[in-house]
């Protein structure tokens, strides 16, 4: 029997504020991030979509460009229109800041995507990774009366929903360039390691 197809979410609505500057457009390799990020990815999804606050900026990208309908609030409220939007049940949201995807932890969150609601990477000290997480398309319910409550909190859903949690320690590849200062010591060690 053929798997469902999962899609890929990739979240490129927020405000940069720590970056002041457009984060999913900043050039790596002679390209934009969030098309690094993409061709990185599309291996393992049936369908990519985009999550941004206008659908005009990345247009450039060829792909669905879901417009988030409560821009400025948050990866919550984006999550949730784009669930809503997808056409697949598993879909995995990440944000467009994640310049270097390990493939095969990637697929190890798909393979258990679908006995859980969301699988999500954790640390030992308990934080987690939610952006770079599995979300069943099923808990759109969950999500709605979270936010209309007024929490906008990804981990909360945790508690709500089937969760599964994979350890994220050890996993050195992944950063995340939420400053010019990572943003330039990210483009530093690529120079290096090409060199």
């Amino acid at each position: 029997m053929k798997p469902d197809p999962m899609a890929a979410i990739i979240l490129a609505g927020g405000q940069s504020r720590r970056m002041r500057r457009e984060k999913p457009l900043l050039p790596v390799c002679g390209r934009t991030i969030i098309e690094a990020l993409i061709d990185q990815v599309r291996p393992c999804f049936a369908t990519i979509l985009v999550s941004a606050g206008e659908r005009r900026k990345f247009s450039f990208l060829g792909l669905p460009v879901i417009v988030d309908d409560s821009p400025g609030q948050g990866p919550l409220p984006a999550i949730l229109t784009a669930l809503r939007a997808s056409p697949c049940r598993t879909n995995f949201i990440l944000a467009c800041d994640i310049p270097v995807v390990h493939i095969p932890f990637l697929r190890r969150i798909l393979a258990l995507a679908p006995a859980s609601e969301i699988v999500v990477p954790r640390y030992r000290d308990g934080k987690f990774e939610p952006l770079f997480a599995a979300y069943d398309r099923g808990i759109v319910p969950a999500i709605e009366k979270q936010v209309h409550a007024g929490d906008l909190k990804i981990s909360s859903l945790f508690k709500a929903c089937r969760t599964r949690f994979v350890p994220m320690d050890g996993q050195d590849w992944f950063r995340n360039l939420n400053t010019l200062e990572e943003y330039h010591a990210y483009l530093k060690s690529r120079n290096e390691e090409n060199a």
